[in-house]
């Protein structure tokens, strides 16, 4: 089942900033075609290596659907994300990339890290 409209203003900040906390943030709204629907931003599980990049981090969208029961109005629903925070990196990540999970819709483009200092 898909839903999502679209994406916007998904960021990822690797905040540099002398007296800041260090810390990775990504974050944005997901618009979905109807109501009903939420999202949620998680550390992606692997069983294995994800890539041969290792300065890409993988973050999966958890989509999920409305009942199939529940009376959702027919009108375009932002969803903000709650900020994803990766507290003090190990690595310098310089993409992010979105694993969809519990939809069948694509994911958001492949997002470049802004390290301010």
């Amino acid at each position: 089942m898909s839903g999502v409209q679209d994406y916007e203003g998904f960021y990822a900040i690797h905040n540099h900033m002398p007296g800041g906390d260090h810390a990775l943030r990504v974050g944005g709204t997901v618009v979905f075609s109807t109501g009903g629907w939420s999202a949620a931003l998680r550390a992606h599980e692997s069983d294995g290596p994800t890539g041969i990049n290792p300065f890409i981090l993988y973050l999966e969208l958890v989509l999920e659907p409305p009942g199939e029961s529940t009376n959702v109005p027919q009108a375009l629903t932002p969803v903000p994300l709650e900020e994803f925070k990766l507290e003090q990196p190990t690595l310098e990540y310089r993409e992010v990339q979105f694993i969809i999970v519990g939809s069948d819709d694509e994911a958001p483009d492949r997002l470049q890290v802004e390290h301010p200092e």
